[in-house]
C-alpha cells in the first residue's frame, strides 16, 4: 500500500507558478505563449516517437509509471525494524506458527509472502532465492519505467527543435507576408520552449523520482528479507534489530537509537 507523495505535486506546482510568473512579468499577455500547432508538434510528436520506441505492452504502463512518481511506500525503515523485532520476540516465545496470526495485519505483500513461506516451513535457501528474484524483477520494472520517461524527455526538446525549423522555413517562404512572418517566428520559438519545459520540469524529474524511490524500495525489501531469514533461524531479537539497523544511514540510525532510548525511559517512568 502506498500514500501520496505531496512533495512531487508541490514541486510541479511551484515550478509552473514560477514559470507563469516569469512569462507574465512586464505585463506580457500569456496568450502569446500559446500555439496549438506547437503543442501538437512538441507533445504529440515526442509521444509518437515513444510509440515507435516501445511496444504496446510497455506503452500501456505509461500512466501507471507517472502515477507511481506521485506515491511513496507507507512502511518506513524504522517501522520495518520495529515490526521484525516484535515478530522475532513472538516467534521465540510461541514458535514460528504463531506468526500466522500476525500476517493478517500486514499490508505489505512482500513482507506477508516472506512470513508465509517461513510459516510453511520452506528452506532458507529457497526463501532467499524466491524473494531475491522478486526484488530483482521489481527493480527491473522500475528501471524500465524510468527509462521510458527519460526517452520521452530526450524526444521532447528534439521535437521542439523540429518545430523551430518548421517555423523558420515558414518565415523564409513568406518573407513578403508580415502576418505569416510573425506566425512562423512564434512557432519557431514556442516549440523549443514547450520541449524544454516538458523535459526539464516534468519528465526528467519524474524519472529521477522513480529511480530514487526504487532504490529505497529495494533497500526496504532487502531489510525484510534479512529479517525474515533471521526469524526463521531463531536469531535473538536484539541481534535482529542490530542487523536491520545496519541498513539505515548514520543519521537515521542515530535517530532510531535515540527514539528507542526515549521509549525505554518512558517505560521505566510508567513502571515507577
Amino acid at each position: 500500500m502506498k500514500k501520496h507523495d505531496s512533495l512531487t505535486s508541490i514541486g510541479i506546482v511551484i515550478g509552473i507558478v514560477l514559470i507563469v510568473w516569469g512569462m507574465s512579468a512586464g505585463g506580457t499577455n500569456l496568450m502569446v505563449f500559446y500555439d496549438f500547432a506547437s503543442v501538437l508538434i512538441t507533445i504529440g510528436g515526442s509521444f509518437a516517437a515513444l510509440l515507435i520506441a516501445y511496444p504496446i505492452s510497455a506503452m500501456k504502463k505509461v500512466i501507471t509509471v507517472i502515477v507511481q512518481s506521485f506515491k511513496e511506500s507507507t512502511m518506513s525503515s524504522t517501522e520495518i525494524i520495529n515490526s521484525f523485532t516484535n515478530l522475532s520476540k513472538k516467534a521465540r516465545r510461541e514458535g514460528l506458527l504463531s506468526l500466522e496470526d500476525e500476517m493478517t495485519q500486514l499490508t505489505n505483500e512482500f513482507f506477508k509472502k516472506g512470513l508465509q513461506m517461513v510459516v510453511d516451513g520452506l528452506e532458507p535457501e529457497t526463501i532467499k532465492e524466491i524473494m531475491e528474484l522478486e526484488i530483482g524483477e521489481m527493480e527491473r520494472r522500475h528501471t524500465d519505467g524510468a527509462n521510458m520517461l527519460k526517452a520521452w524527455a530526450a524526444y521532447a526538446p528534439a521535437f521542439g527543435m523540429i518545430g523551430t525549423l518548421i517555423g523558420l522555413i515558414q518565415m523564409l517562404a513568406n518573407l513578403s507576408d508580415s502576418s505569416a512572418l510573425a506566425s512562423g517566428m512564434g512557432k519557431a520559438l514556442i516549440t523549443t520552449f514547450y520541449g524544454a519545459l516538458l523535459a526539464n520540469l516534468i519528465l526528467i524529474p519524474m524519472a529521477q523520482n522513480l529511480n530514487y524511490k526504487s532504490s529505497i524500495e529495494v533497500n526496504n525489501r532487502e531489510m525484510m528479507l534479512e529479517g525474515i531469514l533471521s526469524i526463521q533461524s531463531g536469531v535473538n531479537p536484539r541481534i535482529v534489530e542490530e542487523k536491520l539497523t545496519s541498513y539505515l544511514s548514520p543519521y537515521d540510525r542515530a535517530k532510531f537509537i535515540k527514539d528507542q532510548d526515549k521509549d525505554k525511559e518512558a517505560g521505566v517512568k510508567d513502571n515507577v
